[in-house]
């Protein structure tokens, strides 16, 4: 009991030193608009640290924004879909029923770096692609019946994907005393 006492006096007579108590970060989104930091200055790229002007026990939601892969689901943004009919053969053949980039993607399990699937473009079509170069087209094809001239027919899908590089976390945050923190 006398220690406690003796290191809370102690405490009392050393000035505040703010420190930061940071819960587990937890994965927000890549969207902007999605997220909203309570800190002050509700700065969503950078974390929070406590100053000696968020007295002890302040608490905050501080976001911050990472650089890195964000989860699978959000992991490309579509950019450009497009569904036409060829006269060639169906290769490479997709291989799942709805048409479209959303299953495409989930049927690669979101991994569009290897893939023989990609098919090459100029990334200045797009100019989100320009800025980051981290676009990337796939396209597969699906066989029609034959033309009138019994030449092979086929449906093509094609999908632009711009990668997300950057996402956003998310932490409760604590302001404490270092004097007081015991040891």
């Amino acid at each position: 009991m006398m220690a406690c006492l003796t290191s809370t006096l102690y405490a009392a007579d050393k000035p505040y030193k703010p420190v930061t108590q940071r819960a587990q970060a937890q994965y927000l989104s890549t969207d902007t608009s999605a997220v909203e930091d309570t800190c002050p200055g509700n700065d969503i790229i950078n974390q929070f640290t406590c100053t000696k002007e968020q007295a002890p026990g302040f608490t905050c939601y501080d976001v911050y924004r990472v650089q890195g892969d964000p989860i699978d689901s959000e992991r490309y943004t579509l950019l450009n879909q497009t569904l036409t009919e060829e006269n060639s053969s169906a290769e490479p053949l997709c291989s799942f029923e709805e048409m479209n980039c959303d299953t495409f993607l989930k049927t690669l399990n979101y991994n569009l770096d290897f893939s023989w699937f990609i098919d090459n473009f100029p990334s200045s079509s797009f100019p989100e692609c320009g800025l980051t170069y981290s676009c990337t087209r796939i396209a597969c094809l699906r066989p029609l019946p034959p033309g009138t001239d019994n030449s092979p027919r086929s449906q093509k899908l094609s999908c632009v994907f711009k990668k997300n590089q950057i996402f956003f976390l998310g932490a409760q945050i604590t302001c404490q005393d270092k004097n007081t923190i015991s040891k």
